[in-house]
């Protein structure tokens, strides 16, 4: 999770937000509150521009206990209590703004794979897909761990934006989850990622393609011989967009998005990712402000990841469904209540498991300077 910002021709800004979600489901009893505190600065200066990032989570999980293996329901759940630099990168504008570059720790979804229509939800498959937050030694360089990066973005047209990034394979370091952690080498190789996005009115158009440079150990031969096994062609592709379907821009109106994307099912236990679906910006007259969504996420999981767990005596589902319900009362500029209700049928492809999920989440948002 990041609040993306916009920088202008000069300025500093500040911005501070903090969220709690306080989160019940399943049986009885099971009850959890996480949070999570941003604090971005951002200073540009003629065509630079200086960004700093920090973040603190409070460790306190939702998820662990209830699904098989780490499946999240909550974007801002990292199970680490942390205080740690997220971001911390300068960029270049050259030929008008048409072209940056960026360097730095830096986060890939903040820019790749993203759409505004989406940020409404809670589950994190909304934000950037299973089949690439899953990918990696230690996930991608996402929330909560981000690694080093190079970022080159053009805009060859007024419509169309073409970006390119390698960053770290391995962001952070697994065996220290709680520490900000820049290591290179030692096999890490590189995440290489790039997105194409154009703009068609008011519809928004992404294909992008990702993939590590490293070997990654290949479970199921690993299993099958006597010695381990690894390979090359850990990748995906994905295809995402979002347009108006009523309404206007500045106004009230109801925005449609989708996702699909692939994963390498050699490395990957989620080979397939599809989601989509509805934003009303004021659902009602009177609430022109408020925010109202559903949406559905479904992973398909790898043949060859149900076969391994077969010969360990287990079973894997070849689906995972969520669905989400969310409406956010935006009560001050500063101030959003937001009710969520999630359920979710074989999470992780723990097959036969049915739970719902009820979340409230509460954000306070400032931001200061120009």
């Amino acid at each position: 999770m990041a609040i993306c910002q916009e920088s202008g021709r000069g300025g500093t800004t500040l911005a501070v937000a903090y969220t709690l979600d306080a989160m019940a489901g399943g049986e009885p009893g099971n009850v959890a509150a996480v949070d999570n505190l941003d604090v971005i600065f951002d200073h540009t200066q003629g065509d630079t521009t200086f960004h700093l990032y920090g973040l603190a989570n409070n460790g306190q999980a939702f998820s662990a206990d209830r699904f098989r293996r780490g499946y999240v329901a909550s974007n801002i759940e990292t199970g680490v209590r942390a205080l740690r630099l997220y971001e911390a990168w300068i960029q270049r504008s050259f030929a008008d703004g048409r072209v940056s570059v960026r360097a730095g720790l830096y986060d890939l979804n903040s820019e790749f794979d993203v759409l505004d229509a989406a940020g409404l939800f809670i589950n994190p498959a909304h934000g950037i897909g299973t089949d690439i937050s899953q990918s990696g030694a230690n996930g991608p360089s996402i929330f909560p761990s981000t690694s080093l990066a190079l970022r080159l973005e053009a805009k060859p047209h007024r419509d169309v934006t073409l970006r390119a990034a390698i960053l770290d394979g391995v962001p952070g370091d697994p065996a220290n989850p709680a520490r900000t952690t820049i290591r290179l080498g030692g096999g890490d190789g590189a995440l290489i990622a790039a997105e194409a996005e154009f703009s068609l009115g008011s519809s928004r158009l992404i294909a992008g393609h990702w993939r590590y440079t490293a070997s990654f150990d290949d479970p199921l031969a690993s299993f099958q011989s006597p010695a381990p096994v690894s390979g090359q062609g850990n990748q995906g592709f994905f295809l995402r967009g979002e347009t108006r379907l009523a309404g206007t821009d500045a106004g009230r109106n109801l925005q449609g998005f989708f996702r699909l994307g692939t994963a390498s099912g050699r490395f990957n236990e989620v080979q397939h990712f599809a989601s989509a679906g509805l934003n009303w910006r004021g659902p009602f007259a009177a609430r022109k402000n408020d925010l109202a969504g559903i949406a559905f996420a479904w992973g398909g999981s790898s043949p060859r990841a149900r076969q391994l767990e077969r010969l360990q005596g287990g079973q894997l589902s070849k689906n995972e469904w969520s669905f989400e319900a969310a409406y956010a009362f935006r009560l001050r500029p500063w101030l959003t209540l937001q009710p969520d209700l999630q359920y979710i049928v074989d999470p992780a492809f723990d097959p036969g498991r049915r739970n719902w999920v009820a979340a409230l989440r509460t954000e306070f948002a400032f931001s200061f300077g120009r």
